[in-house]
């Protein structure tokens, strides 16, 4: 592991804890595991389809309010692209899922997945017309103990 994976797993290790103990602002957390061997970008959103949350944005100066270490810039097609590191998640590694939307009232939620190595070589648009991603349908009780434990089911895109 280098010094950068490190980092990110004692990050996410300090979030989880974090997000377990007593405190109010906390107990709303949900966590996503990534149970592969792949890193990937997850999300936890109510869309039905896959969303331009992937990217935050193609240039950097629209990042306002955005934080530097929160990001991760690579290239694409020679542009740079932003993504916030909220979505990036290592192999066997622990995400904090947004509270808001397991604690809304809707039935369903949808979990997309998307390899890192496929985020680093096509923009997302080709990534939408190829189904580059695994989309995961879920509710509030397919979380045990606040925990979804996300594996590929192979479906891919949009059903």
């Amino acid at each position: 592991m280098n010094v950068e994976q490190i980092r990110n797993i004692l990050i996410c290790m300090s979030l989880a804890l974090i997000s377990f103990s007593s405190c109010t602002s906390c107990q709303g957390s949900f966590l996503i595991k990534n149970c592969t061997k792949d890193t990937l970008l997850i999300d936890l959103t109510e869309s039905d389809t896959l969303d331009d949350w992937v990217y935050w944005d193609e240039n950097p100066e629209d990042t306002i309010g955005i934080m530097a270490p929160d990001t991760l810039a690579i290239y694409i097609d020679g542009k740079e692209v932003i993504i916030k590191k909220e979505y990036y998640v290592l192999p066997d590694s622990l995400i904090i899922a947004d509270a808001y939307v397991l604690n809304l009232k809707e039935p369903y939620y949808y979990i997309y997945a998307i390899k890192w190595q496929d985020v680093k070589h096509y923009p997302l648009e080709e990534i939408r017309a190829r189904k580059l991603y695994d989309r995961q349908i879920v509710t509030k009780k397919d979380f045990h103990n606040r925990l979804f434990e996300y594996k590929p089911t192979g479906s891919k895109g949009d059903h």
